[in-house]
């Protein structure tokens, strides 16, 4: 993110949501595998790595939609 136009921000932000999105996703897949298959620490474990992602997906989310609030304050001012 060496480019400082607020457009690309919100858009590199955006993509990291969508990617945390994912891996979380992918995630509770494994979570819910590992609890069919009876290895409950592992599904356990994927579990709480789904939420993590989840967490920063929101994060970058939140940063995308603040960045875009701001940039829209700033037009109507002008």
């Amino acid at each position: 993110m060496l480019d400082h136009n607020p457009s690309n921000k919100i858009i590199e932000w955006r993509r990291m949501s969508a990617k945390y999105y994912q891996k979380a996703a992918w995630n509770q897949l494994l979570a819910v595998d590992n609890y069919r298959e009876k290895t409950l620490q592992q599904a356990d474990r994927f579990a709480q790595l789904s939420f993590e992602d989840q967490m920063a997906a929101m994060e970058y989310a939140e940063l995308a939609d603040a960045e875009s609030a701001l940039i829209l304050e700033l037009e109507l001012e002008d």
